[in-house]
């Protein structure tokens, strides 16, 4: 039979006063980090949102000058009347998908000053003795769904710049039919002499 062993040592006793005890400071400070997690996603949210917005913006600005160039007749491009329809009709849907893309990132930066504006407040009502409980889940509440906002709206993007791919490559598909029924093929790419 073995020896019982002295437990007493193991285990804390229950009242011993040594044990440490969750200040207000300490709470405070907890609860305070905890919107950090919706911070963190935000900002990562603002920075692919604010990327995406810099891709439109080149985007139109190589369709003007592409526009430019047609309408003054700088170019060899052949269908000139359809490619400026074209690019009108591009320049139309990354006008849109700019709204959709500025819409998301307003709500990201008001839905991040939320989630700071949470933060602060849950120390506020500590400090204040919990006068103001309900203030912070507001703020953080208000944050979420500033965020769904922002996200429906680059669902919205996406899908739109995904559909303004389908329609660019079926403009190139028709202008090569076209090219083929008026007998100018589009002419095999040269071989170099090797």
């Amino acid at each position: 039979m073995a020896p019982e062993r002295d437990t007493t040592a193991i285990l804390p006793d229950k009242t011993d006063a040594s044990m440490p005890i969750a200040t207000p400071s300490y709470a405070t400070l907890s609860a305070m980090i905890t919107p950090a997690i919706f911070l963190t996603a935000n900002g990562s949210l603002i920075i692919s949102t604010s990327n995406r917005m810099a891709r439109i913006v080149d985007r139109i600005r190589v369709l003007n000058d592409l526009g430019d160039k047609l309408c003054r007749g700088v170019s060899d491009l052949d269908y000139i009347k359809d490619r400026l329809a074209h690019v009108q009709d591009q320049l139309d849907r990354l006008v849109w998908r700019g709204d959709r893309i500025r819409f998301a990132l307003a709500a990201l930066y008001l839905a991040f000053g939320a989630f700071a504006g949470t933060s602060l407040t849950l120390a506020i009502d500590v400090w204040t003795g919990n006068r103001i409980v309900g203030l912070p889940t507001f703020l953080a509440i208000v944050g979420v769904g500033l965020m769904l906002f922002a996200c429906v709206n680059m669902v919205r993007e996406a899908l739109d710049a995904l559909r303004g791919n389908q329609l660019e490559i079926r403009f190139y598909r028709d202008l090569h039919e076209r090219r083929a029924a008026d007998s100018q093929q589009c002419a095999p790419p040269e071989v170099a002499p090797g």
